[in-house]
Parts: C-alpha cells; sequence; structure tokens
C-alpha cells in the first residue's frame, strides 16, 4: 500500500483525510517540517507528498528524493500566486476565485497546474466567508483527485494554465495592514474589505510614534476559512 503524507495545519485534517479516502492508501499527517523529515526518514519509494494549507516550504532535496511528483492545493487560483491570495483578491476587486491544484516545485506556487476550480466571489463577500468558500473548493479537488494519486510515480495530467501576477508574501501582507495616515475613505474601506478583523490580522496606523490596531469586531484568526483555536 502507499503512502500519503499530508502536510496541512491541525484545523484541516479532518476534513482532508476524509476526502483522500478514494486513494485506499495509508495517510500520514505532517504538522511541521519535524513530521515531514520523520516520514521522509521512513522511505520514499512508495511515498506521495500532498500540501493542503501548510505554511511549510518544502525543499528541493525532498521533492527530489520522492519518486513522482508532490502537489500542493493552493487557496486561490493562478493569478494570485504566494501569501494570503484571498486579501488581494477581495483588494483588486475580484469577481471570481479559486482553489488551484498543482506539482509542487522548488519555487513557490509555480509548478504545472493540474486544476483550478472557480466560483464568483459573492457581494459584500468579506475575507472570513472568501476563506471558507475557498476551503471549500479546495476540499472538492482533493476528494476529485484521490482515486488517481495512489501511484507515487504516476503525475497527473496538467493542462496549459500559467500562473501570473505578483507572488505575494509576509512583507507584503504587512505593507497592506499598515494603512498610510493619508489614505482615503475609499482606500480604507478596500483595505478594511480585504484584510478583515482580528487580532493577528489588523489593520494598523501609526501616529505619534505609537500603533494603533483599526479591529473594532475581534474575531477567531481563520486559515482556510477554518478557525485555529
Amino acid at each position: 500500500m502507499s503512502r500519503i503524507v499530508l502536510l496541512t495545519q491541525p484545523e484541516c485534517v479532518e476534513a482532508a483525510t476524509y476526502r483522500l479516502a478514494a486513494a485506499q492508501a495509508e495517510i500520514v499527517v505532517a504538522l511541521t517540517r519535524a513530521d515531514l523529515d520523520a516520514a521522509i526518514a521512513r522511505g520514499t519509494s512508495d511515498l506521495r507528498l500532498i500540501s493542503f494549507g501548510s505554511p511549510v516550504i518544502v525543499p528541493q532535496e525532498i521533492l527530489s528524493a520522492l519518486p513522482g511528483p508532490a502537489y500542493n492545493v493552493h487557496p486561490g487560483p493562478p493569478e494570485y500566486p504566494g501569501l494570503f491570495p484571498s486579501v488581494y483578491a477581495l483588494y483588486d476587486g475580484a469577481k471570481s476565485f479559486a482553489a488551484t491544484l498543482h506539482e509542487m516545485v522548488a519555487e513557490i506556487d509555480a509548478g504545472p497546474i493540474v486544476s483550478v476550480n472557480r466560483f464568483p466571489i459573492p457581494e459584500d463577500c468579506d475575507r472570513g466567508r472568501l476563506d471558507m468558500l475557498t476551503f471549500n473548493e479546495m476540499l472538492r479537488i482533493v476528494q476529485r483527485f484521490a482515486a488517481h494519486l495512489v501511484d507515487p510515480s504516476t503525475a497527473l495530467p496538467s493542462y496549459d494554465g500559467r500562473w501570473s501576477g505578483p507572488r505575494r508574501t509576509r512583507a507584503d501582507f504587512n505593507a497592506m495592514c499598515a494603512l498610510p495616515e493619508d489614505a482615503s475613505r475609499e482606500e480604507f474601506i478596500r483595505r478594511l474589505r480585504a484584510v478583515g478583523e482580528g487580532p493577528n490580522h489588523a489593520l494598523t496606523i501609526t501616529r505619534f510614534g505609537r500603533n494603533f490596531h483599526l479591529a473594532s469586531d475581534v474575531r477567531p484568526v481563520t486559515r482556510g476559512g477554518q478557525p485555529t483555536d
């Protein structure tokens, strides 16, 4: 029996492993880089790696040790690579969004694209709701391709989709959260919708040498639409 190493976060384990049932493989959950290293140490000849909403960056040496491609489920469409794609889609006023299944390569969000599940962004959608809709599409992708992941040496067919747009980083997100002193009302509304409100992702403004967090409605921090607590 082949092994699937599911590299993910605690709040995603139950839903993601349930959707992988059709793979008929041993599923090993890895929450940290140490967990991943331990799974690799058991041998790689029968191993398929799937990253699902994980912040762990998989280095080239691990990807090269696998018998076939590893895959990542990206919480956004190919035109929004990098961290927190929902933030930038909301800021841009995008009308649609997606979850993307792609082959992992050393460069983040750059590998061949297997599938893109697109959906319309509802009117007045905030970040929490968009992340939840995206999480559901991520699960649908996993369930759809689960049975095709059994043979770890076989690559899933890709299509001619291309990554585009800037690859956002943590520094980009921090800059988005820092509201300029001269921001217009329209800019404030755009950023508030994009960033949302919560203890770890609130807009801030610096005045008189002090940082002020503009969070009037403190909500639980979520990842992929799932509460982290």
